[in-house]
């Protein structure tokens, strides 16, 4: 079968999700024929055949700032979509937003989603959060057939951990606290100002706030700076390297992730990767995830989180047994791309052997 994935593996050094999927999907034999995954281009899907485009998330491409490249980019996209299903191509949409989080034309990204999704021939959602909140803002066509397929976890994508006290060393906290940590781009809807407002209002002496990510605004940039002056807080606002992720990890006793809205969230599978305990609300793929791993791994909250709410958190997580890992089998790549080639496969009429037949 040929996969044509926007994208594939272009943004492996950003987020490796993508990466582990395909490559766990070419390694996949199906029938004993072999999987062939391509990055996405635009001439490569308008000037050659492909079974399966997978987009990710194809808002991206309709987002720039100045309306009129806004507009080239969403007719071309859509001149795509069109000529791949008159070739035969299956469109699949991976929704890992069902609204994008910063569009800078909303009501026209709407728009245009709402066409995209008639023309999928089939949704891969990450949980039943995520499926249900698709549906109470879109309709399909009635051939669009959809699945569950979870989130990966990232255990082998970054450094092991290391001792405690060296990792503290190295980003020059102090031995003598906990460490609360939130890792991650900083956006305005993850609601980091507000945390650090909280965990000053909470008083609790015995912990330090470690902060690091990047953000694209000096503004709030500027805000954070000022907030950690006189409180606890350690800030590494820049982006964190590959190399340098388990260091973070390694030297926190807990994370948090206070977003004010989230679908679905590879963060939570990084901090469980390392084995971190996580507070966060109970939405989405927290609220899932929950329910199977238990509170001991996520401690989830009702409405916005407030002081009190994070000191019983961290109450709660101090008297837990973390001497044994995360039970994350379920979300082993392995398992994950042999069930996305099989919802590949869903959507043809023929036989697998069929259609690698045609194909080869």
């Amino acid at each position: 079968m040929r996969i044509l994935a926007s994208p594939a593996f272009s943004n492996k050094k950003v987020n490796p999700y993508n990466a582990l999927l395909y490559s766990n999907i070419k390694a996949v034999n199906f029938s004993h024929k072999k999987n062939r995954v391509h990055e996405y281009s635009h001439k490569k899907a308008l000037l050659e055949k492909f079974d399966i485009i997978h987009f990710h998330w194809p808002d991206a491409y309709i987002n720039p700032r100045h309306m009129l490249k806004c507009l080239q980019r969403t007719f071309m996209l859509a001149l795509i979509v069109i000529v791949c299903r008159l070739k035969g191509s299956r469109i699949v949409w991976t929704v890992h937003n069902v609204v994008p989080h910063d569009a800078h034309h909303l009501t026209f990204s709407h728009f245009f989603m709402r066409w995209f999704v008639r023309q999928c021939d089939g949704l891969i959602f990450m949980s039943e959060e995520s499926k249900a909140a698709f549906f109470s803002l879109y309709k399909t066509k009635s051939t669009t057939q959809y699945t569950i397929i979870p989130h990966g976890h990232y255990r082998t994508s970054y450094p092991h951990a290391i001792q405690k006290s060296l990792a503290r060393k190295q980003l020059g906290l102090a031995d003598d606290k906990k460490v609360l940590l939130f890792l991650g781009m900083i956006k305005p809807y993850k609601n980091v100002d507000a945390l650090i407002e909280l965990f000053i209002q909470a008083r609790m002496q015995d912990y330090w706030l470690l902060i690091a990510g990047n953000t694209n605004s000096a503004e709030l940039k500027e805000k954070l700076q000022e907030q950690a002056k006189a409180a606890p807080v350690k800030l590494f606002l820049q982006f964190i390297p590959d190399d340098k992720i388990h260091i973070f990890f390694s030297a926190a006793d807990a994370v948090v992730l206070p977003y004010k809205t989230i679908l679905n969230s590879g963060a939570l599978l990084l901090a469980l990767s390392f084995d971190k305990p996580v507070i966060a609300p109970h939405i989405g793929a927290f609220a899932s995830l929950q329910q199977e791993l238990g509170r001991k791994w996520i401690y989830s909250y009702a409405g916005g989180l407030q002081a009190d709410t994070l000191k019983h958190a961290l109450a709660f997580l101090e008297k837990q047994d973390y001497t044994v890992p995360c039970p994350l089998e379920n979300y082993d790549w392995d398992k994950l791309a042999r069930a996305t080639v099989a919802f590949y496969y869903q959507l043809f009429p023929l036989t697998p052997t069929s259609i690698q037949a045609a194909d080869s």
